[in-house]
């Protein structure tokens, strides 16, 4: 992932079509205090993917699994979940090129934070893709585990996903 010229559209992945429009991102400093408020209010840490309270998914992993199984990828995350892995897509070209993370993916790496609390549990094939296109892990097969965490379940994700078929 490390060349520069790398673009999103270069990688042939399949095109889903999005449902609505990309959602609001929120600011990356809040407006009254100043402070970052991440990855909680009143944490106030850097916004990096270090920092982050939930677990990363593998990049490569998702581009192999949304080439191999391009009808399982459209099923899931089309409403903002193509938006947002763009945004991981070209934080990830940032950090390997040692570049600044472009404002709309910083801000983007903040709005992740709220996605994984609210649908760690989306567990069904729809879910999962969702939680892949942000970066996540679902917390495992009926929601059970601590997946989102700490990335346990990997294996879940990607035989449900193999399951469903190309």
């Amino acid at each position: 992932m490390s060349n520069s010229k790398l673009k999103l559209s270069s990688l042939s992945l399949p095109k889903c079509q999005n449902v609505g429009v990309q959602g609001k991102l929120p600011p990356l400093l809040d407006k009254v205090t100043g402070f970052t408020d991440y990855p909680n209010k009143g944490d106030n840490l850097k916004i990096c993917f270090e920092n982050s309270q939930y677990a990363l998914f593998p990049i490569d992993l998702a581009i192999h699994l949304a080439k191999a199984y391009p009808k399982a990828w459209c099923r899931g995350g089309n409403y903002f979940g193509n938006y947002a892995f763009e945004h991981w897509f070209n934080a990830m070209v940032a950090i390997a090129e040692n570049t600044p993370i472009p404002t709309d993916s910083l801000r983007w790496m903040k709005k992740r934070e709220q996605y994984i609390a609210r649908h760690r549990k989306d567990f069904r094939l729809a879910g999962t893709i969702a939680m892949i296109k942000w970066a996540g892990y679902v917390d495992g097969d009926s929601g059970r585990g601590s997946g989102a965490t700490d990335g346990s379940s990997l294996m879940y994700m990607v035989e449900l996903i193999e399951r469903y078929g190309h």
